[in-house]
Parts: structure tokens; sequence; C-alpha cells
């Protein structure tokens, strides 16, 4: 593009500007309008949504709170109902009881096929016949026919009724009257209830009862879990000999069991209830419709494999009254194709042993949460619809008025462009002239800077690793060193163990050399009693004979010269024993004496060694202490060099870097000349000169190993050898031909064939 064509365009620029700042003007100041108000909008929008969605989603965690508090609350209350209910139920079975006549156990036996209610392990016991009122109660265990006292007292209060009797010391319950019946249907009469459960814990029941105490509370009653009252029965001795039960079943219990199966969160959630700890664990007390009572879910599983049912009731568990606590876990259903998040709100209602879980699926929380969403997308659209029309207004009437002011500039801009471009000629030889010398000069600056820096760098990387390794073998010494102090203070404290050794040897030799001296002087002692006793024995000889012949009168002295010899002979013998004892202990003690002569000398010995031993470790901690401070000298030495040689690479670096930037910038202007002749010409220019172009400046190396430089080419070149660099190479600035025929001058000429 030639000069007049710039300024022909400049022109029409200078007419077009102001209305394009005007149309420019006006469109952002619709535009910034729209925009802040829509910002504004979206902003409270956005607000507003993001306040609805956290208090729908505490709304829904609150609701399945409150509902899991509720159904605690209604526990708590059925239980002090049922409490009620029982303890009247009891009574009404007490005064049954007492006008029957009281319960008593008659001589005769009975034997049992006795049943654990756990297990289901049998065993035969004999036991004495239980009496009420005067009569044996029998063995009935046909539903169809009537049994004493307990059926009168379902009769009346509507509660199953038990006697028990004491089976064993141990205090296992045998049921022998009831109207519980088993699964097959017939009274649980022979069932009985241990008094140590499967867990090797005691059983809550039968530790009240033995006790003579009554048990209030949830129990497991052959086959199902009741609400149940125990009252021990005692004999005339004060002695627990059976107990009376009152009890209602948890599954008969229809309102709050309809309550729980009747709560809904939700378009899914529901309400559920588990036992958490004992040998019914995580088995299923409520289920979802009843349909799943009884199932054991306790190793269930979430979509990432956790036992959640056992983290809900442990959690569970440590709750306190009436507190809720919360989980989270992903479950898949069989319809499902992904895992879902579920909510549980859990509490324990531990009179019962229940955990109460209240759950609902996480994204049913967002159904309210999304269609709001949906409505501010709407609002964003519509907004965004009304921006674009009010735009389109400004832009089509600053267009018009574009075109009005566009006609008039082109005629007045055919008028000022001529005689502009020859001046211009003559500085640009000159500049691009200049820019060659300098771009040279930098490229050797540049080179020379590299190799100096990659020198640098190799030593700094070599002295790195010097110091590197110099502080491992500091290290190494300094903990040689600190080894062998503790080894020399080890070995002083051997020496003083020893020497104490040494010396207690010392005193046990005197010590065993005195109990030989003891025991030679107690076997003196004891060959003088053998020797009183042999003289006693004569005596008794002696007056046995006198007394045989003093005839009758004689017999009484007789008798205690018997006795008196028996007593010699039986000191002779106790001597006997003693001296051979005595013999023995004093052979140990010489062994000993001689052992403990040996061990002392042993001692000694040790005692040498260890001192010889402490005196070179000694002077092996002495040496490391020293050598260690050597080291120490050399890796600071080290350390200080490798500080100056880092320095020295940096400047280097320095050096590069700013060659570098005094080569970029030559480049820059040569650039810049190349581009004004483009700008003036409006066409290529040439130029003849001699010199070559320079080369490109090669970057500054990294304080790494660098490659081998090359090496340069011959003096008369002028310049260094061409290398990579980071940038692309210098763009020569084209070379026209000239529109002058023969011109063969080094200056730039300006292709005015398209002049005015």
């Amino acid at each position: 593009m030639t000069l007049r064509t710039k300024l022909l365009t400049s022109k029409l620029c200078l007419a077009i500007i102001p209305v394009t700042l005007v149309g420019a003007v006006s469109f952002w100041q619709v535009t910034r309008a729209f925009d802040h108000f829509a910002t504004q909008a979206n902003a409270a929008l956005e607000e507003n949504n993001e306040a609805a969605r956290t208090a729908l989603i505490k709304s829904q965690e609150t609701d399945l709170e409150h509902v899991a508090q509720q159904l605690w609350n209604a526990c708590l209350v059925q239980q002090g109902f049922l409490e009620q209910k029982l303890a009247a139920d009891l009574n009404v079975a007490r005064d049954l009881l007492r006008r029957a006549g009281a319960i008593s156990l008659a001589e005769d036996r009975i034997e049992w096929q006795a049943t654990n209610q756990f297990t289901k392990a049998t065993q035969t016991v004999s036991l004495p016949k239980m009496v009420l009122g005067g009569k044996p109660i029998e063995q009935i265990t046909d539903a169809t026919r009537r049994a004493p006292l307990v059926d009168e007292v379902s009769d009346m209060v509507g509660s199953t009724c038990t006697i028990f009797q004491r089976m064993n010391p141990a205090g296992d319950m045998l049921r022998v009257c009831t109207n519980v019946q088993t699964p097959e249907g017939s009274r649980a009469v022979g069932t009985f209830i241990p008094a140590t459960g499967p867990d090797g814990k005691p059983n809550p029941v039968v530790a009240k009862l033995l006790k003579n105490e009554p048990y209030r509370g949830r129990a497991y009653v052959v086959n199902a879990w009741y609400i149940t009252a125990y009252d021990p029965i005692v004999n005339e001795a004060g002695e627990v000999t059976g107990a009376l039960y009152v009890g209602i079943k948890e599954q008969s219990i229809d309102q709050l069991r309809n309550a729980i199966m009747a709560t809904k969160v939700g378009k899914t959630g529901y309400a559920y209830v588990v036992n958490a700890t004992g040998d019914h664990r995580g088995h299923y007390v409520i289920s979802e419709k009843g349909e799943r009572d009884g199932e054991d879910i306790w190793n269930s599983r979430d979509a990432n494999g956790d036992l959640f049912i056992q983290n809900v009731c442990n959690m569970a568990v440590n709750l306190k009254p009436g507190e809720v606590g919360h989980s989270r876990y992903p479950w898949k259903n069989a319809e499902d194709t992904v895992a879902r998040d579920k909510v549980v709100k859990v509490a324990y209602f531990a009179p019962w042993d229940w955990v109460i879980g209240v759950g609902s699926y996480e994204d049913e929380f967002y159904e309210a949460v999304n269609a709001m969403e949906q409505r501010t997308q709407e609002a964003e659209v519509a907004t965004a619809q009304t921006r674009q029309a009010a735009l389109g207004s400004v832009i089509g009437w600053t267009a018009g008025i574009g075109g009005i002011s566009l006609f008039a500039t082109i005629i007045v801009a055919l008028l000022i462009i001529r005689s502009i471009t020859h001046p211009l000629n003559r500085a640009i030889a000159g500049l691009n002239e200049g820019s060659e010398q300098v771009s040279e000069a930098a490229a050797q600056v540049a080179a020379a800077s590299q190799h100096l820096a990659s020198g640098a760098s190799e030593q700094a990387s070599s002295l790195e690793e010097t110091s590197s390794a110099l502080e491992q073998m500091a290290a190494m010494t300094r903990q040689s060193a600190e080894n062998a102090r503790q080894a020399s203070a080890l070995a002083g404290e051997a020496r003083a163990s020893a020497q104490t050794g040494d010396s207690t040897t010392q005193h046990l030799t005197q010590a065993m050399s005195a109990i030989n001296e003891s025991a030679g002087q107690i076997n003196k002692i004891v060959k003088v009693i053998e020797e009183i006793a042999f003289q006693t024995n004569l005596l008794a000889l002696n007056a046995a004979v006198e007394a045989a012949r003093a005839g009758e009168h004689g017999k009484g002295f007789a008798v205690v010269a018997e006795e008196v010899r028996n007593l010699a002979q039986r000191s002779a013998q106790a001597a006997r024993e003693t001296t051979g004892l005595i013999e023995d202990s004093v052979k140990r003690a010489r062994e000993g004496s001689q052992v403990t002569m040996e061990v002392g000398e042993s001692l000694s010995s040790i005692v040498q060694s260890v001192a010889k031993v402490t005196d070179l470790v000694g002077g092996i901690a002495t040496g490391a202490d020293e050598q260690a401070q050597g080291v120490e000298q050399i890796n600071s030495a080290v350390s200080q060099m490798d500080k100056i040689t880092q320095m020295n690479a940096a400047s280097a670096e320095q050096c590069a870097s700013a060659a570098e930037e005094l080569s970029a910038q030559a480049q820059t202007v040569k650039n810049m000349v190349a581009g004004l002749v483009k700008v003036i010409g409006g066409a290529a220019v040439r130029h003849t000169s001699s010199r070559k172009q320079a080369p490109p400046v090669v970057q500054a190396p990294q304080p790494v190993r660098a490659a081998e430089p090359e090496q340069p080419v011959a003096k008369s070149q002028q310049r260094p050898a061409k290398t990579q660099d980071w940038r692309p190479a210098r763009q020569e600035a084209p070379v026209a031909s000239a529109s002058r025929a023969g011109s063969t001058d080094s200056k730039f000429e300006l292709d005015n064939s398209a002049g005015f």
C-alpha cells in the first residue's frame, strides 16, 4: 500500500472515527445499561435462588429430624402407657394368684424336656412338682385346653401370662404354665430362660429375679420381643423359686406400629425400626409396610460396600435420649441405573433397644429447587432478547450517519495527499545501516556470554554435588562420633556394673563361708541331742524294768516310762533326719561357695576387659569428634565456593540476557525501518549493501550443564556462528527491484511508479 493510499485511508478514518465513536459510545451506554440491569437482576435472582435452595434443603432435613423426634416421643408415650398397663395387669395376676392359693413345691418330682429359648438345645431335668392352691400344675402344651391362672389373666386383661420355676442354682427359669405360644401354635411349656445368654453375658431378666427384684422392660420371649413385667416368687425361707410374668408382644402395639409404617417423607421416604444390640441386632422390628419384619439386615452394604446399618446402629446407641443423629449413604435399587444418596435421621429409644430411622433420597429435596432454576433461566433468556433488540436500533442509527460523513471525507482527502514521501527515504537508509552494526556486535557479546554462563553453570553444578556429598559425610561423621560417645558411656556403665557384681560376689562368698561354719555348729548340737535321746531311752528302759518289778503299783509308772521312751526315739529319729539335711546343706553350701569364687574370678576378668574397652571407645570418640570438625570446615569452604560460583553464573546469565536484549532491540529497529519503507512505498524495497544479515541472538543458558559451543567462524566474517534461538529468526527487509534502470546504490529507493 502506497503512502497516498494510506493518507487517503487516514482521512477516511478521520471521518469515520467520530461517527464510530458516537455509535460506539451509544452502543456502550446501551450495552452497559442493559448489562448492569441484567447483572443486578441475575445477581438478585441467584441470591434468592441460593437462599431458597438452602432453605428448602434445610427444611427437608429439618422435617426428617422432626419426624424422627416425633416417633421417639411416640415411643416414650407408648412406653409409659404400657408400663402402666403392665403394672395393672401384674396386679390382676397377683390378685388371682392370691385367690387361687399360694405356689409351693411338692415332694414328688417330675421330668421335663427343657428347651433353651435362644439356642433351642434340649436337656432332661427332674424338678419338684409346682403346686398352685394345693393342686399340681400339669404340663399343658395344647392351646385348646384351659391352663390355670394364666388363661384367667389373659381373659381379664388381654396380656400373656407365665408361671416360671427355677431349674437349678444358676437360676435358669422354666415355663411350667403359660399361654405364650410357639411358632407351631402350642403353648411354650418346657422352654426356659437361661441365666447366661448366648453372648456369655448374664440375662438381665434372670439377673434381676435372682436378686429378688422385679424386672420391667423389653425382653425376648420364646421367639419374639415383648414389653414385659416379671415378679419373683419366693418360698418361706426367702429363696427365689420362680417368677410370675405378664407381657405384650411388640407387634401387638398396633397404634404405634401403624403410625411408624404410615410415616412418609416426600415421594419415597419412610420410617423403620431395627434392634441396636444383643443377639437380634440389625433385625427389622418394624419395616416399610411390615413386609420385612424380623429380617436380619445387619450385614447389608450400601453402593460403596460400607456396612451402613452397623454404622447407623453404632452411632445411634451413643445418642442422648431424644437426640437425633444424621447419616448419609449411597443406595442403588434394582430399578435404578446409578446409586442415589440417601439421607437418614436416627434416634435411639434405649428402653426397647430400638433404632428409629427416617430416610429419604437427597435428590427429591432438589425438585423444587430445579423448578426455580428453570424459571431463572427463562428470565435470563427474556432479558437477552430485549438487549439484542435495543442494540439493533443503535447500530442502525449509527450506520446512517456514518455513510453521509464518509462521502464528504473522500472529497477532502484527495486534495491533501502529495509530496510527503521523499524526505523519509533519506533517513531510512541510515537507520538500517546502524541497526545492522548494533545487531552484529550484540550477537558476538551474546555468544561470549553464553560460553561464560555455560562454564559457570557446569562449575556450579559440580560444586553443588561436592557440597551435598560433604554434607552427607559430615552427617555420617557426626553420627559416628555420637555413637562412639554413647558406646563409651555404655562401656563405663558396664564397667561400674561389673565392679558392683564383683563386690557383691565377694560378699556372697563371705556369707557362704559363714553358712558353712553355722552348719558345723548345728551338726554338733544335733549330735548332743542324739546323745541325750540315747540316754533318755536307756533311762526309760530302766524305768520300765523297775515298774515291772513293782507289779500293780508300778503300772502307772510303766506307762509314763513307755511314753518317755517313745519321745526319746522320736527325738533320735528327728535328730538323724536333721543331721542328714544339715549335711546336704553343708555340701550344697560348699558347692555354692566354689561357684561363687569362680563367678568372682570371671567378674574380675570382665571388669579388666571392660576397662580396656572403655579406654578404646573413648579414644575412638575423641578421633570421631576431631574428624567431624575437619569435615565441617571443609564443607563450609566448599559452601562458600559454591556461593561465589553461583554468583558468577548469575552474572554471566545477566550479561547474556543484556546482550540478547541489545540484539533484540537492534532487530526491532531494523524491522521498524522495513515497516516504514513498506508504509511509504507500498511495495518491496531493496538494498545492495555488502553486509550480511546478523545472526539471531542465542538465549542465555540456564544454570545446568550446557552443550559444547560451536567453533567461531573466520574473523573476516565479523559474526558468530549461527545457533538455535527461542525467538523466531530475524526477518530481512524485502529487496525490491529498482524502478530506475542501472541503479546499484546501497540506499533504499521508493517505488513511485504509482505517483501523482
